[in-house]
């Protein structure tokens, strides 16, 4: 969605609940009545201030720095990464960024096959996150095969 500076505060405030529209009522008088319409960096930076303190918010960053596959199936790993990477917009500032966060910590053996479906130039986030369940996919069956022949 393409929203312009004032629309996206005005879009934000319509989707606020209980005490978070007390709070931006609250902010909006104390701007005054000549205030500059607000723009969505002041809005999202004061209500972040409210309600993500900094600690949290470096807290969630430390998270995503630290994420691994391990243990997790790809999409159990997709959803996290997507889940942290909200806080660390300047790690994943580009497409490209993103893609190569998400391969970096992927199991060692997806690394190599998706960071070589990532040199397409048509390739974002989610084809490369459904590549990669894919080749999970494939592996697993392909496991489940092995066994019931040997066993």
């Amino acid at each position: 969605m393409h929203a312009t500076e004032k629309d996206a505060v005005e879009l934000a405030v319509f989707r606020l609940r209980d005490i978070a529209i007390l709070w931006y009522e609250g902010w909006e008088r104390s701007r005054g009545r000549d205030a500059p319409p607000t723009i969505w960096e002041n809005f999202s930076d004061d209500f972040l201030v409210q309600y993500l303190p900094q600690e949290i918010r470096e807290a969630l960053v430390d998270q995503f720095l630290a994420l691994k596959q391990g243990n997790m199936s790809v999409r159990e790993y997709s959803l996290r990464f997507y889940s942290l990477s909200r806080y660390t917009p300047y790690i994943v500032a580009t497409m490209r960024d993103r893609i190569h966060s998400f391969i970096a910590e992927l199991a060692p053996e997806l690394t190599e096959l998706c960071a070589i479906a990532a040199l397409q130039d048509s390739i974002d986030i989610s084809r490369i996150q459904a590549f990669a369940q894919n080749i999970e996919r494939g592996r697993h069956r392909q496991q489940g095969t092995v066994r019931t022949e040997s066993g």
